[in-house]
Protein backbone atom coordinates (compact mmCIF):
# COMPACT_ATOMS: atom_id res chain seq x y z
CA UNK A 1 0.00 0.00 0.00
CA UNK A 2 1.15 3.52 -0.76
CA UNK A 3 2.46 4.92 2.55
CA UNK A 4 0.77 8.25 1.88
CA UNK A 5 -2.66 6.59 2.00
CA UNK A 6 -1.92 4.92 5.32
CA UNK A 7 -2.19 8.33 6.99
CA UNK A 8 -5.90 8.62 6.13
CA UNK A 9 -7.01 5.25 7.45
CA UNK A 10 -9.73 5.34 10.13
CA UNK A 11 -9.57 3.73 13.54
CA UNK A 12 -12.39 1.41 14.56
CA UNK A 13 -14.00 4.21 16.60
CA UNK A 14 -13.66 6.71 13.75
CA UNK A 15 -15.24 4.21 11.35
CA UNK A 16 -18.15 3.69 13.74
CA UNK A 17 -18.79 7.41 14.01
CA UNK A 18 -18.41 8.23 10.32
CA UNK A 19 -21.11 5.69 9.54
CA UNK A 20 -23.50 7.09 12.17
CA UNK A 21 -25.23 10.41 11.41
CA UNK A 22 -27.14 10.44 14.70
CA UNK A 23 -24.34 11.79 16.87
CA UNK A 24 -23.59 14.78 14.65
CA UNK A 25 -27.31 15.62 14.45
CA UNK A 26 -27.48 15.43 18.25
CA UNK A 27 -24.44 17.70 18.50
CA UNK A 28 -26.11 20.23 16.19
CA UNK A 29 -29.24 20.10 18.34
CA UNK A 30 -27.25 20.72 21.53
CA UNK A 31 -25.42 23.68 19.97
CA UNK A 32 -28.74 25.13 18.86
CA UNK A 33 -30.07 24.86 22.41
CA UNK A 34 -26.97 26.60 23.82
CA UNK A 35 -27.48 29.46 21.34
CA UNK A 36 -31.16 29.69 22.35
CA UNK A 37 -30.17 29.67 26.03
CA UNK A 38 -27.67 32.46 25.44
CA UNK A 39 -30.27 34.40 23.47
CA UNK A 40 -32.65 34.38 26.44
CA UNK A 41 -29.79 35.10 28.83
CA UNK A 42 -28.63 38.07 26.76
CA UNK A 43 -32.04 39.66 27.05
CA UNK A 44 -32.09 39.20 30.81
CA UNK A 45 -28.60 40.53 31.49
CA UNK A 46 -29.13 43.43 29.08
CA UNK A 47 -32.26 44.56 30.91
CA UNK A 48 -30.59 44.10 34.27
CA UNK A 49 -27.36 45.79 33.26
CA UNK A 50 -28.40 48.59 30.91
CA UNK A 51 -28.19 51.36 33.53
CA UNK A 52 -24.84 50.01 34.71
CA UNK A 53 -23.31 49.83 31.26
CA UNK A 54 -24.43 53.33 30.27
CA UNK A 55 -21.58 55.15 32.09
CA UNK A 56 -18.89 53.12 30.32
CA UNK A 57 -20.12 54.17 26.88
CA UNK A 58 -17.96 57.27 27.31
CA UNK A 59 -14.99 55.37 28.76
CA UNK A 60 -11.78 54.51 26.82
CA UNK A 61 -12.29 52.06 23.93
CA UNK A 62 -16.06 52.25 24.37
CA UNK A 63 -18.16 50.91 21.56
CA UNK A 64 -19.73 47.46 21.70
CA UNK A 65 -22.03 47.65 24.69
CA UNK A 66 -24.81 45.53 23.14
CA UNK A 67 -24.81 41.76 23.80
CA UNK A 68 -23.23 39.67 21.06
CA UNK A 69 -23.47 35.89 20.57
CA UNK A 70 -20.81 34.09 18.53
CA UNK A 71 -20.10 30.44 17.81
CA UNK A 72 -17.39 28.31 16.31
CA UNK A 73 -16.23 24.76 15.81
CA UNK A 74 -12.55 24.74 16.63
CA UNK A 75 -11.44 26.17 19.94
CA UNK A 76 -8.65 23.68 20.57
CA UNK A 77 -10.61 21.30 18.36
CA UNK A 78 -13.95 21.73 20.14
CA UNK A 79 -17.25 23.52 19.35
CA UNK A 80 -18.04 26.63 21.38
CA UNK A 81 -20.59 29.41 21.89
CA UNK A 82 -19.97 32.73 23.64
CA UNK A 83 -21.98 35.71 24.79
CA UNK A 84 -20.17 39.01 25.39
CA UNK A 85 -21.77 41.84 27.40
CA UNK A 86 -20.39 44.40 27.91
CA UNK A 87 -17.75 44.02 25.19
CA UNK A 88 -15.30 46.89 24.99
CA UNK A 89 -12.27 45.58 23.10
CA UNK A 90 -9.62 48.14 22.29
CA UNK A 91 -6.02 47.63 21.27
CA UNK A 92 -4.74 48.61 24.70
CA UNK A 93 -7.92 48.71 26.85
CA UNK A 94 -10.46 45.91 27.41
CA UNK A 95 -13.52 45.61 29.61
CA UNK A 96 -15.63 42.56 28.79
CA UNK A 97 -17.78 39.97 30.50
CA UNK A 98 -17.77 36.76 28.50
CA UNK A 99 -20.11 33.81 29.04
CA UNK A 100 -18.61 30.78 27.31
CA UNK A 101 -19.74 27.25 26.50
CA UNK A 102 -17.04 24.76 25.55
CA UNK A 103 -18.08 21.31 24.41
CA UNK A 104 -16.94 18.61 26.80
CA UNK A 105 -15.81 21.12 29.44
CA UNK A 106 -18.25 23.56 31.05
CA UNK A 107 -19.94 26.92 30.99
CA UNK A 108 -17.82 29.77 32.30
CA UNK A 109 -18.19 33.49 32.93
CA UNK A 110 -15.14 35.74 32.78
CA UNK A 111 -14.36 39.36 33.57
CA UNK A 112 -11.56 40.45 31.22
CA UNK A 113 -9.77 43.70 32.04
CA UNK A 114 -6.79 45.29 30.35
CA UNK A 115 -4.96 48.59 30.37
CA UNK A 116 -6.94 51.53 31.73
CA UNK A 117 -9.85 49.37 32.83
CA UNK A 118 -7.58 47.06 34.81
CA UNK A 119 -6.02 49.99 36.65
CA UNK A 120 -9.37 51.62 37.42
CA UNK A 121 -11.19 48.48 38.55
CA UNK A 122 -8.41 46.69 40.43
CA UNK A 123 -8.92 48.56 43.74
CA UNK A 124 -12.60 47.60 43.85
CA UNK A 125 -11.79 44.01 42.94
CA UNK A 126 -9.22 43.83 45.73
CA UNK A 127 -11.82 45.09 48.23
CA UNK A 128 -14.28 42.39 47.17
CA UNK A 129 -11.71 39.62 46.65
CA UNK A 130 -13.21 37.28 49.28
CA UNK A 131 -16.75 37.82 48.01
CA UNK A 132 -15.71 37.01 44.44
CA UNK A 133 -13.87 33.91 45.59
CA UNK A 134 -16.87 32.78 47.62
CA UNK A 135 -18.94 33.00 44.42
CA UNK A 136 -16.51 30.61 42.72
CA UNK A 137 -14.26 33.00 40.82
CA UNK A 138 -10.61 32.22 40.14
CA UNK A 139 -7.97 34.39 38.51
CA UNK A 140 -5.93 33.72 35.38
CA UNK A 141 -2.41 32.40 35.84
CA UNK A 142 -1.91 31.54 32.18
CA UNK A 143 0.39 33.45 29.87
CA UNK A 144 -2.32 33.13 27.21
CA UNK A 145 -4.69 36.08 27.54
CA UNK A 146 -7.31 34.24 25.46
CA UNK A 147 -7.35 30.87 27.24
CA UNK A 148 -10.95 30.04 28.20
CA UNK A 149 -10.90 26.53 29.65
CA UNK A 150 -10.60 26.00 33.40
CA UNK A 151 -7.54 23.88 34.17
CA UNK A 152 -4.77 23.93 36.78
CA UNK A 153 -2.62 25.69 34.18
CA UNK A 154 -5.08 28.48 33.35
CA UNK A 155 -6.75 29.53 36.61
CA UNK A 156 -5.69 29.67 40.26
CA UNK A 157 -7.58 29.85 43.57
CA UNK A 158 -8.03 33.22 45.21
CA UNK A 159 -6.48 32.43 48.61
CA UNK A 160 -6.92 29.94 51.42
CA UNK A 161 -9.37 32.07 53.39
CA UNK A 162 -11.33 32.69 50.24
CA UNK A 163 -11.73 28.94 49.80
CA UNK A 164 -12.91 28.69 53.42
CA UNK A 165 -15.55 31.34 52.79
CA UNK A 166 -16.67 29.48 49.69
CA UNK A 167 -17.02 26.31 51.79
CA UNK A 168 -19.19 28.14 54.31
CA UNK A 169 -16.63 29.49 56.76
CA UNK A 170 -17.64 33.08 55.94
CA UNK A 171 -21.19 33.77 54.84
CA UNK A 172 -23.34 36.57 53.48
CA UNK A 173 -22.52 40.04 54.74
CA UNK A 174 -19.69 38.58 56.84
CA UNK A 175 -17.93 37.58 53.63
CA UNK A 176 -18.27 41.09 52.20
CA UNK A 177 -17.24 42.72 55.49
CA UNK A 178 -14.35 40.33 56.16
CA UNK A 179 -10.89 41.79 56.63
CA UNK A 180 -9.50 41.38 53.12
CA UNK A 181 -6.20 43.12 53.69
CA UNK A 182 -4.22 39.90 53.27
CA UNK A 183 -5.97 39.32 49.94
CA UNK A 184 -5.56 42.83 48.60
CA UNK A 185 -1.81 42.57 48.97
CA UNK A 186 0.74 40.94 46.68
CA UNK A 187 0.27 37.77 48.74
CA UNK A 188 -3.46 37.85 48.13
CA UNK A 189 -2.99 38.00 44.36
CA UNK A 190 -0.07 35.62 44.34
CA UNK A 191 0.72 34.22 40.90
CA UNK A 192 -0.43 37.30 38.98
CA UNK A 193 2.69 39.02 37.59
CA UNK A 194 2.53 42.69 38.64
CA UNK A 195 3.77 43.79 35.22
CA UNK A 196 0.95 42.00 33.39
CA UNK A 197 -1.35 44.55 31.70
CA UNK A 198 -4.44 42.33 31.90
CA UNK A 199 -6.50 40.53 34.52
CA UNK A 200 -9.13 37.83 34.13
CA UNK A 201 -11.48 36.52 36.82
CA UNK A 202 -13.55 33.50 35.84
CA UNK A 203 -16.10 31.14 37.41
CA UNK A 204 -17.07 27.72 36.09
CA UNK A 205 -20.54 26.16 35.92
CA UNK A 206 -20.26 22.43 35.21
CA UNK A 207 -22.35 20.82 32.48
CA UNK A 208 -23.98 18.64 35.13
CA UNK A 209 -25.77 21.86 36.20
CA UNK A 210 -27.26 22.43 32.74
CA UNK A 211 -30.78 23.18 33.97
CA UNK A 212 -29.58 25.72 36.54
CA UNK A 213 -26.88 27.22 34.30
CA UNK A 214 -28.86 30.25 33.04
CA UNK A 215 -29.82 31.36 36.56
CA UNK A 216 -26.30 30.76 37.91
CA UNK A 217 -24.67 32.62 35.04
CA UNK A 218 -27.11 35.52 35.39
CA UNK A 219 -26.35 35.81 39.12
CA UNK A 220 -22.60 35.72 38.49
CA UNK A 221 -22.95 38.30 35.73
CA UNK A 222 -24.79 40.62 38.10
CA UNK A 223 -21.95 40.31 40.62
CA UNK A 224 -19.35 41.19 37.99
CA UNK A 225 -21.42 44.18 36.91
CA UNK A 226 -21.65 45.31 40.52
CA UNK A 227 -17.87 45.13 40.82
CA UNK A 228 -17.17 46.73 37.43
CA UNK A 229 -19.74 49.45 36.92
CA UNK A 230 -20.26 51.20 40.21
CA UNK A 231 -18.32 54.10 41.73
CA UNK A 232 -17.11 51.98 44.66
CA UNK A 233 -14.21 50.79 42.53
CA UNK A 234 -15.78 50.49 39.11
CA UNK A 235 -16.36 52.68 36.08
CA UNK A 236 -18.20 55.88 36.95
CA UNK A 237 -19.76 58.50 34.66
Amino acid sequence: MNKNFAKVQLSAEEMRLVRDATWILTKNSVMGKVIAMFGELSGEIRVGGAHRVAPIRRAPSSGGTEPKISKGENYKGLPWVMLDYPRLFGKEDILAVRIFFLWGHAFSITLHLKGTYRERLLPGIRRRWVELAAAGFEYSISDDEWAHEHTAETYGHMGERARESSAGGIEGEDARAADTRSYSSERGMEGMPPERPWLKLSARVGLEHWDEAPERLSTLHQLLMDVSCYPDGGISP
